[in-house]
């Protein structure tokens, strides 16, 4: 892979927010006297740290999470691959890498805010630049009630979408929608750092066999330790018996 896709920043709302608050407390730390002034001044280095971890995340650290996750699926290469909430396409590019002969298909409504630049036009161009266009399709659908028919793909994956789905009915769905349209013999692959626990529930009743893997030893402390222990990332793989 000679060129890399523009895959967005993530959440760019709250990478601003968090910036805005940052300086607001580092010049609150200048004003104030006495302890406040530390507080202040370790508030502000602690905002600007999760700022700079989102960025990094957005340019570096979601391609390599990307990877670990694709790689709990044995590939042939022949597979056709449902990428569900696919934003800019970080994993339908993924995926199409990894085929030979397969296809990709994109489905999102493209949610402003979510990402930067989050359109199905994005997908497109990015397929372009790595040079698997050729391999990879956009549809504009719900996750909740996708546009195709029971046992359509071979893999269907999704990266961060399950926490955007508000209540347990939607989550629910979107999760019966995957279990749907996935194969006999088919494998699935969905990584999120809320309600991972409810997904793996949720596939074993819609009669996937699925289980729940901590992303990675590092990724997984540095994350839970920085958002004191709420959010740990895991992926969800499953596949349906034959």
């Amino acid at each position: 892979m000679n060129k890399k896709g523009n895959y967005g920043i993530d959440s760019p709302g709250i990478v601003a927010t968090l910036v805005a608050l940052g300086f607001a407390m580092a010049v609150a730390s200048r004003i104030v006297h006495s302890g406040w002034r530390w507080f202040a001044c370790g508030l502000a280095g602690y905002l600007l740290l999760g700022a700079v971890g989102m960025l990094f995340y957005s340019k570096v650290g979601k391609l390599a999470l990307r990877e670990r996750l694709l790689d709990k699926i044995p590939w042939r290469g022949d597979e056709k691959v449902l990428d569900m909430g696919c934003g800019r396409g970080l994993l339908t590019m993924g995926a199409a890498h990894r085929l030979s002969s397969g296809t990709v298909v994109g489905v999102d409504l493209w949610k402003r805010g979510a990402v930067s630049g989050n359109r199905g036009e994005s997908v497109l161009e990015n397929a372009r630049v790595e040079g698997v266009d050729g391999r990879v399709e956009v549809r504009e659908g719900d996750v909740r009630a996708l546009p195709f028919g029971g046992g359509t793909f071979e893999v269907v994956v999704s990266n961060f979408v399950v926490h955007e789905l508000k209540n347990r009915a939607d989550r629910r769905q979107m999760v019966a929608e995957a279990a749907r349209v996935l194969k006999p013999g088919g494998h699935i692959a969905i990584v999120d750092f809320m309600f991972t626990d409810e997904c793996v529930e949720d596939l074993r009743i819609a009669g996937v066999q699925a289980e729940r893997i901590r992303d990675g030893f590092l990724s997984f402390w540095i994350s839970a330790i920085f958002n004191f222990g709420l959010l740990k990332t895991y992926h969800v793989v499953g596949r349906r018996p034959v």
